[in-house]
């Protein structure tokens, strides 16, 4: 809302950038008006919503208006030749004068609201002159111009002489906008370009910008991106000569029929509807003129879609889900690279082919594991979907939630020497929110184990239930039946803020008493007479020779069975690879150059044991490499967690992981950080 002049209220338009042309509609000039006409028509056609007014300089007060909804260039254009031609009728001599129409321009501007950003566009032909008087008219206004972050650009006759143009740089400099000759197609290609960019509109892809020789077919590949639902292709020559085709990847044998075309002196615009992706080809012959630029660019409908943004539990990894959706279509796509940047930080890959955090492969939706946020807040994430065999890609930030979530804490009480058949309190489970308790149903909490035993009979009994049945701590008591030991991992499945979520205990390792020794029984033999014995000795000590021959037959045969497997297993099994670094980055381990003795090479040529490590963190542990993944073993009583999920006994890591052991973070990469 603004008053005007005479002091009544005005209700202002919303704020929007505006272009503004001030014309000098006394030039009969050939090169000025094709220049004026093609750029104002490359405007329009990239930009099909936007507006352009038109002041003269000989006659400020009369104006001409290309409106929003109008597009056929055919129309607009005439209309407008129509409109110059008249005002060269009325005028009988010289009356250019830039200060008025600079006002009439301004005056636009502030009575159509227009918003930071919005230009006027000083084209001129003939030399402008103005008296010192003029010039500080001129300056004055500028200066009002550019409190508002409005622009002047000045567009110029090339060769323009240098007192002038110092003038035209001047008045530029001051409204921060460009000074720019009439040079034909590179001026029209670089206004189109600042005019995309400053309105945020869909920028232009350049494909080829150089000089072509003469009487040669040329020929330039432009990749289109699946999903695409529009297809824009501009070429800016130095004149209109020379025959064009285009060809999409399902005509190769000939020219495919745009959905339209505009062309001016100096561009041509070719519009496809939903364009095959993949490889066109755009072609040019009988051009002489040398100069040549191609540009192109596509509309996707799909909108990037996160599943879910939150809130998610911190300290705790999860799964990220993200596709690309028109409406109630799901876009599938095999050649996507999806790539999610999280807290501006740390790039992860995404994938469609049903591992790393990914439920079915093939289906359009990307997923993959987060590791632990350990404190709450917004962060932001940058997903990318790009085609690097298309050469294009699309993006789209937002911002995701963590809060803390309800958290299962285990005091385990008795985990040894437990007996058979006797219910045993081994663990106290408490239920934490921030430090205070938190009630919930006991069916919240489930467990499972790997063990000796065949079967674990676990009870959970609340201790501190309020009416509703709810507690917030628990008794585990146990039973077996059998020897031997077992680890347990309790998790909490509840609902918190109506978001379903999972939380997982350290592993409760529990062992029974040790299974009785059976004492074996000896047989009683009688003594024979004393020519038996003798016969026995001398029969026995042939055997014994008889069999010392034998034994050294098989030693001989097993030792070369074992050179042979040991051969033969070396070959098949993969070396070792990768790196361990600390949760910054720094690098701990650089797992090829561990030490190990040459048996140790030889017979475990895939496999670093915790001890090659000669630190008691590892203890107990054992990377496996295999083709593609290593399995990673927990052989010790220690509570191991991979990406945040308990370990009880093997787990596969494909690539990269984060391993949790004894409250410290430490990531196993195959690639160097």
């Amino acid at each position: 809302m603004f008053l005007d002049s005479n002091s009544y209220v005005v209700e202002a338009d919303t704020p929007e950038k505006k272009s503004v042309f001030i014309v000098d509609s006394m030039t009969e000039d050939l090169l000025y008006e094709q220049f004026l006409f093609s750029t104002i028509t490359t405007f329009k056609e990239l930009r099909p919503n936007s507006a352009y007014k038109f002041f003269s300089l000989s006659s400020p007060h009369e104006s001409f208006e290309i409106i929003s909804n109008q597009n056929d260039s055919k129309i607009y254009i005439d209309e407008l030749k129509k409109w110059l031609k008249s005002l060269r009728d009325k005028q009988q001599e010289d009356t250019r004068i830039i200060s008025g129409a600079l006002g009439e321009a301004i005056n636009e501007l502030n009575v159509t609201n227009a918003s930071d950003g919005s230009t006027i566009n000083l084209v001129l032909f003939d030399e402008l002159k103005n008296d010192q008087n003029e010039q500080k008219i001129v300056q004055s206004m500028i200066d009002g111009l550019s409190n508002k972050n409005w622009k002047l650009n000045v567009i110029h006759k090339y060769g323009t002489t240098k007192s002038i143009l110092d003038m035209y740089s001047n008045w530029s400099t001051w409204g921060q906008g460009v000074l720019q000759p009439i040079v034909v197609p590179d001026t029209i290609e670089l206004l189109v370009e600042r005019i995309l960019q400053d309105n945020a509109e869909r920028i232009l892809k350049k494909d080829f910008k150089g000089i072509i020789d003469k009487n040669s077919l040329f020929q330039k590949e432009i990749l289109v991106t699946p999903g695409s639902s529009e297809l824009e292709i501009v070429s800016y020559t130095a004149n209109a000569e020379g025959n064009i085709s285009i060809v999409s990847p399902l005509s190769a044998e000939g020219k495919v029929t745009p959905s339209s075309l505009v062309v001016t002196p100096f561009s041509k615009i070719w519009r496809f509807n939903n364009p095959v992706p993949g490889r066109w080809i755009f072609k040019i012959s009988d051009y002489d003129s040398g100069l040549l630029s191609i540009y192109h660019r596509n509309k996707v409908d799909y909108n990037i879609e996160l599943v879910s943004k939150g809130p998610f539990p911190t300290k705790n990894s999860i799964q990220l889900v993200t596709n690309m959706v028109k409406s109630n279509d799901r876009m599938i796509s095999n050649d996507a690279y999806v790539e999610l940047i999280f807290d501006n930080k740390v790039s992860y890959e995404m994938n469609d082919k049903g591992n790393k955090g990914d439920a079915v492969p093939g289906d359009g939706y990307y997923s993959m594991i987060l590791p632990d946020v350990l404190l709450p807040g917004e962060y932001d994430v940058n997903i990318k979907f790009s085609w690097p065999n298309f050469g294009s890609s699309i993006s789209d930030s937002t911002k995701i939630s963590f809060e803390n979530f309800p958290e299962i804490k285990t005091d385990v009480i008795n985990s040894t020497e437990l007996s058979l058949n006797t219910n045993t309190s081994i663990a106290i489970i408490e239920i934490l929110l921030e430090g205070e308790k938190y009630y919930i149903n006991k069916d919240d909490i489930k467990w499972a184990f790997s063990s000796d035993q065949e079967t674990l009979d676990i009870t959970i009994k609340p201790i501190n239930p309020i009416q509703d049945g709810r507690a917030s701590k628990f008794e585990i008591m146990l039973s077996t039946m059998d020897y031997g030991k077992a680890s347990i991992v309790f998790r909490l499945d509840s609902t918190y803020k109506n978001k379903k979520f999972v939380m997982y205990s350290d592993t409760v390792v529990i062992k029974t008493v040790s299974k009785p020794i059976e004492e074996p029984v000896t047989e009683i033999v009688k003594e024979g007479n004393s020519v038996e014995k003798i016969q026995e000795k001398i029969e026995t000590q042939s055997n014994f020779m008889i069999t010392i021959f034998i034994i050294v037959a098989v030693l001989v045969i097993l030792l070369i069975i074992i050179s042979v497997y040991a051969l033969v297993a070396y070959s098949m099994k993969v070396d070792t690879r990768g790196y361990i670094f600390d949760d910054k980055n720094n690098l701990l381990f650089d797992i090829n150059s561990i030490k190990r003795n040459l048996l140790n090479k030889i017979f475990q040529r895939n496999q670093i044991k915790g001890l090659d490590f000669k630190d008691d963190l590892f203890k107990g542990l054992e990377f496996r490499f295999m083709e593609g993944y290593v399995i990673l073993i927990n052989r010790s009583n220690q509570s191991v967690r991979v990406n945040n999920q308990p370990l009880s006994e093997s787990v596969e890591i494909f690539g990269k992981a984060w391993i949790g052991i004894q409250g410290k973070l430490v990531l196993y990469s195959e690639e160097v950080l």
